[in-house]
């Protein structure tokens, strides 16, 4: 009997290639792939087996959708492809899993420590992890108050949601830029302290609190983790070829360091499914935790 399983966020960049490596596993022949997103033309449609237009992940008909999607086809493993996604679906597990159908992510408590970034350094600073120099910021006192702790501490520095996802609303703040830098398809910024407090602060305001942070150096780093029960099973190190763009590359590297704390990561969340954990380089080349990808 062939193996099943749903994809959800269908419309991802990488969702087509994550297809065909399901489709094409050497253990698991004759996989059957049925995606979902909410927009009807989402790219996965054309290469999965099966493919339904659901609602967005944040609303309650998904979870609805899905279990009706699960017991039509009598699917097997749900593999979450947005963070709105894993949250919804784990926090419905009860409903959604059965003897049959499975969801690959660990639980709604842990999820939601990793989908907030503020709850994430919280979290990552009582196990002793070496984290970049970062501060909260829930207003505009806040917000200035740790700039200038940054400045004095001559750090460039980067502003970004607490909570989001794709890299949107990232603001590097930096002496030498005279006019505004736009990366990554205008979802990072990089521009100087008058420039925000002209043009942007508004903006900024709209998505407190907000994590205010020093500007690690660049290689960034993807580390692929598969984990059970807190151990992690298997791991991959990925160097972007561009820093800002996730997808346009990567150079898989062996670096130990970055394994090491990945294996760390893995045992104090107690992580079971896939995960991915992005590192910046300090200023001794000490690989440092950026943020973990709740999927």
């Amino acid at each position: 009997m062939a193996l099943k399983v749903l994809l959800t966020c269908a419309g991802g960049g990488l969702s087509p290639q994550v297809i065909r490596f399901i489709k094409n596993s050497k253990v698991y022949k004759n996989t059957k792939v049925y995606g979902v997103d909410m927009n009807p033309n989402a790219s996965g449609k054309h290469f999965a087996d099966y493919f339904q237009k659901v609602s967005s992940g944040k609303s309650k008909n998904f979870t609805k959708q899905i279990i009706k999607i699960c017991k039509k086809f009598k699917i097997n493993l749900i593999i979450p492809g947005s963070d709105e996604d894993a949250l919804n679906l784990s926090k419905n597990r009860r409903s959604i899993e059965t003897n049959l159908t499975k969801i690959a992510c660990v639980s709604f408590d842990t999820l939601k420590i990793l989908s907030n970034k503020f709850k994430t350094y919280n979290y990552l600073k009582k196990f002793n992890f070496s984290l970049p120099i970062w501060y909260v910021a829930r207003n505009q006192k806040e917000f200035f108050k740790s700039i200038k702790k940054l400045i004095i501490k001559k750090k460039d520095i980067v502003i970004k949601p607490s909570i989001s996802r794709g890299g949107r609303n990232v603001y590097i703040i930096s002496k030498k830029v005279k006019k505004e830098i736009y990366r990554n398809n205008g979802r990072q910024i990089e521009l100087n302290l008058n420039i925000v407090k002209k043009k942007y602060l508004k903006k900024i305001k709209k998505i407190f609190p907000v994590i205010v942070m020093e500007k690690l150096k660049p290689p960034c780093f993807d580390f692929d983790m598969l984990c059970k029960d807190g151990k992690l099973i298997k791991g991959v190190v990925r160097r972007r070829v561009n820093p800002s763009v996730p997808n346009d590359g990567h150079y898989v590297e062996n670096r130990k360091d970055i394994f090491r704390i990945g294996e760390k990561i893995s045992k104090c969340f107690k992580l079971t499914w896939l995960y991915d954990c992005d590192f910046m380089l300090d200023n001794k080349q000490k690989p440092k935790i950026i943020e973990i990808n709740p999927r």
